[in-house]
């Protein structure tokens, strides 16, 4: 018999039918970023998730991100879901501020 918990429930299934169930994983300990957040990607641009990404790590909300980089919530709101590019002079400006390659928003 096989222990599984799922879901916080724990189950008693014996070890033959657990082997009717068993299929071949691929042995990959890793993930690529563009496998990870590939949808997320193809939905907002790799510049925005670069962005929402940064301020996160910062632990900052929208509107004390915007402040530090002299834009509104709204215009950051936009560049961060993709519907307004975040452009070179934006870029820089985040690079002088938090230390990041530029090219990351672009």
């Amino acid at each position: 018999m096989a222990h599984i918990n799922w879901q916080g429930t724990r189950y008693t299934i014996p070890i033959e039918v657990l082997a009717l169930y068993k299929h071949a994983e691929a042995k990959q300990d890793t993930a690529s970023p563009a496998q990870v957040f590939n949808g997320l990607i193809k939905t907002f641009g790799e510049p925005s998730l670069c962005l929402s990404g940064l301020r996160h790590k910062e632990s900052l909300t929208q509107v004390q991100f915007a402040k530090k980089l002299g834009i509104t919530q709204q215009n950051l709101s936009a560049m961060e879901n993709g519907r307004r590019p975040i452009g070179k002079n934006m870029a820089k400006r985040i690079e002088a501020l938090f230390g990041i390659d530029y090219r990351c928003f672009l």
